[in-house]
């Protein structure tokens, strides 16, 4: 009888058991990039580590309400937050400017570009509303060349009643930055 109660009670308490932890990227890997060969002497772009606010450079996925930021309890990124956007700018400036070899990773020479950004807002709230705002800057290597700053606010709509929709909400936000870095002609 003792055993019976036993199993019951542990039947009972393992359907009360939270659901397991999920972890999410912004998908950077799953960016097709252009393999074509570019020529040896390709310029190269390297992408510095994105800053973030120290309060979302973190693994877990939050929401705000008012003054008030809650963690997700069954979500989490699968790295810190600015590894994950400096991956995504990376992935899509890699196809939008084809010419460049675009890196995040240190090489040997001296890239011809350095990108610089620094995100001081990445809010997600309650109603499903996203904003981001940046501002970066396309470092030459070259001292004599100008360096091209630029700033910018971006929204989104979106739901964020699940961790997945807050991923696609932040990947948005974060597409709509890559997209107007994009749009800057690079001169190395």
């Amino acid at each position: 009888m003792t055993r019976s109660a036993a199993l019951l009670a542990f039947a009972l308490m393992s359907g009360c058991a939270a659901p397991p932890m999920q972890f999410y990227t912004l998908g950077a890997p799953a960016i097709a990039q252009n393999s074509g060969t570019l020529p040896a002497s390709a310029p190269v772009l390297n992408v510095s580590h994105v800053t973030l606010p120290d309060y979302l450079d973190s693994q877990d996925i939050l929401i705000r309400q008012g003054d008030q930021l809650d963690r997700s309890p069954n979500g989490r990124w699968g790295s810190r937050l600015s590894q994950g956007v400096t991956d995504l700018l990376a992935a899509h400036l890699g196809q939008d400017w084809p010419g460049y070899v675009v890196t995040t990773q240190p090489l040997a020479e001296t890239p011809a570009l350095r990108l610089a950004v620094n995100i001081s807002r990445l809010d997600l709230d309650s109603s499903g509303q996203g904003a981001l705002t940046a501002d970066w800057a396309l470092i030459p290597s070259d001292e004599h060349q100008p360096i091209q700053r630029s700033r910018g606010s971006f929204t989104a709509q979106g739901t964020v009643t699940t961790d997945s929709g807050k991923v696609a909400l932040t990947r948005t936000l974060v597409e709509q930055l890559a997209a107007r870095i994009a749009s800057m002609s690079p001169r190395p």
